[in-house]
C-alpha cells in the first residue's frame, strides 16, 4: 500500500484501512489541541502532495470528544478547505459519536434489520423453513453480531429491547408465525428454542467468551492479552477495577473475564478446551439458560437474558 508508512508521522495516532486514514490527537487544552490538529494535517498534505496522492476532501471530517455541547467550533482543515464537524461517524463498521455511546450504531442496527424482516416477510410464502432460517442467518444475524462485545452490555436499555423486539419479529416470520391468535402474538421463546437462535443478548455473551478466549490462547492481539490478568493460583481471570460502575460494565476485558470465569464454573473451561467444541459448550448453554420457563409460562424471565441472574420468576 502507498499509504503505510503515513503512520510514522508525528503528532497524532494513526489507524489505516485501505485508503481510510484515522487520525487521533488529545490535549487537555482545546486550543492547544486545533493547533496540533491543524500542524498534523498540514504534515498529511505535504505527505500526499509529496507522493502523488488526492485527498478527498468532500469525505474529510473530524469529531470533537468533549464534555461541552456548546463549545465555539474552531477552524480545523487544510489549506482553503475546512473540515466538516460531525456528531457521528462511521468507523471501521460501527458508528461513533462524540459523547462515546453506541446509542447511534445500535439505531443502526435496527434500521438494517427492519429492512431485512421486509425481504423476509415478502419470500416466506415461497421457501421452506430451513432456507428462511438461512437467509436470517445472512441478513440479520451479521448485523447484530458485529461488534456485538462493545455495544451489547446493557441488555435493558431502551434500544436493545427495542433491536430484540425486531429479532423476535424476524423469528416469528422464519416460522410462519406473524399472525396473531386472539388478539396476541405468538410466544417466540419456543421457536428461538426450535431454530437453535439465540438472541441479541445471549449472541453478547457468546461472543465475548469465544473472542475473549481465542485472544487469550493465541496471545493476540498483543496490546488486548497483555490487559487479561489470569490468577497464579488458577485459570480464573481477575476483574480489572474502575473507578465507576458504569465505566466497568461497558469495558470489554471486564465482560469477558467475568464470563469466561463464570463458564469455567460451569463446566466449560475456555484454557483446556479446542475453539470449536468450546464455542459447541457455549452455544448449548446458553440455548439451555435461553429456554428456562416456568412450568406452563412460556413468556422470557430475566435469567433467559442475564447468564448472572437468579431470577427465574
Amino acid at each position: 500500500m502507498f499509504i503505510n508508512d503515513i503512520a510514522e508521522l508525528k503528532g497524532a495516532s494513526y489507524v489505516l484501512f485501505a485508503d481510510d486514514l484515522n487520525a487521533f490527537l488529545q490535549n487537555s487544552d482545546r486550543n492547544v489541541l486545533y493547533q496540533q490538529a491543524n500542524r498534523v494535517l498540514y504534515d498529511i498534505y505535504n505527505y500526499c502532495s509529496d507522493n502523488l496522492l488526492i485527498i478527498n476532501f468532500d469525505k474529510c471530517c473530524y469529531i470533537d470528544f468533549t464534555k461541552g455541547n456548546d463549545l465555539v467550533e474552531l477552524p480545523l482543515g487544510i489549506l482553503n478547505y475546512k473540515f466538516r464537524r460531525v456528531r457521528e461517524c462511521k468507523f471501521l463498521g460501527v458508528y461513533i459519536n462524540e459523547e462515546l455511546n453506541w446509542d447511534d450504531h445500535i439505531r443502526s442496527v435496527i434500521s438494517q434489520i427492519s429492512k431485512s424482516c421486509g425481504s423476509l416477510y415478502s419470500v416466506r410464502l415461497h421457501v421452506p423453513v430451513k432456507v428462511l432460517k438461512q437467509i436470517y442467518l445472512s441478513l440479520v444475524q451479521p448485523y447484530l453480531s458485529y461488534c456485538i462485545p462493545l455495544w451489547g452490555y446493557n441488555p435493558n436499555s431502551y434500544l436493545m429491547n427495542k433491536l430484540f423486539i425486531l429479532q423476535k419479529k424476524s423469528v416469528r416470520i422464519v416460522c410462519g408465525k406473524t399472525a396473531k391468535v386472539e388478539g396476541a402474538f405468538q410466544h417466540t421463546k419456543p421457536l428461538f428454542f426450535k431454530l437453535s437462535i439465540l438472541t441479541v443478548h445471549n449472541l453478547f455473551y457468546y461472543f465475548c467468551a469465544s473472542i475473549g478466549m481465542s485472544i487469550i490462547k493465541n496471545k493476540s492481539p498483543c496490546n488486548i492479552y497483555e490487559m487479561f490478568v489470569i490468577s497464579e493460583r488458577s485459570s480464573r481471570l481477575i476483574l480489572p477495577k474502575f473507578s465507576s460502575s458504569k465505566l466497568k460494565h461497558s469495558n470489554f476485558i471486564f465482560n469477558c473475564s467475568k464470563i469466561l470465569n463464570y463458564l469455567y464454573d460451569n463446566n466449560t473451561p475456555y484454557h483446556i478446551l479446542t475453539a470449536p467444541v468450546f464455542k459447541d459448550r457455549v452455544k448449548k448453554h446458553l440455548l439451555h439458560t435461553q429456554h428456562v420457563s416456568v412450568e406452563g409460562d412460556v413468556n422470557w424471565l430475566p435469567c433467559n437474558h442475564n447468564l448472572f441472574s437468579n431470577i427465574c420468576v
